[in-house]
């Protein structure tokens, strides 16, 4: 019976955390610009390496139990870095590279017979595409083409 009882209880395992970790982490909490929830990991390790326990942390950050656990082991296996998010996958890509090359190509290299310079609507329809899309490919080239000096440049 002794044995079942003690399988349910958790030990607190004690944190230690190296000088210059510690340092880092102190410059989290008082950076302004890093996201709110690195800084709460950093108070959750701190307070985990000053002795608290994993519940009295939870409670003061107001954090599951759970989660406390998970940002100690992530620092345990891989220091600061392993409280910084991981990327994540993101909506896949709607348009192929081979299009986006295209339009860009399109965009700087010819002028349309119909006008002085590209717009959304005329590059859609050469590049059959949406208007959208055009806006899309575009603004992630920083693509400007009514900006562009024609035939008045001195």
């Amino acid at each position: 019976m002794r044995f079942c009882i003690l399988a349910w209880m958790r030990i607190p395992i004690e944190l230690t955390i190296s000088k210059r970790d510690r340092q880092r982490l102190r410059r989290w909490l008082r950076s302004t610009t890093l996201p709110q929830g690195q800084v709460t990991r950093a108070k959750i390790v701190l307070s985990l390496s000053d002795g608290m326990t994993p519940s009295e942390v939870a409670a003061a950050q107001h954090v599951s139990a759970k989660t406390v656990h998970k940002w100690r082991n992530r620092f345990v296996a891989d220091g600061p870095d392993g409280l910084v998010d991981h990327p994540r996958s993101g909506r896949p890509r709607v348009i192929d590279g081979k299009t986006v090359k295209r339009v860009l190509q399109l965009t700087t290299e010819y002028v349309p017979e119909e006008a002085t310079h590209w717009s959304v609507r005329l590059m859609a329809k050469y590049a059959d595409l949406s208007c959208w899309q055009v806006r899309q490919i575009w603004a992630a080239a920083d693509l400007k083409p009514h900006r562009i000096k024609t035939f008045k440049q001195q």
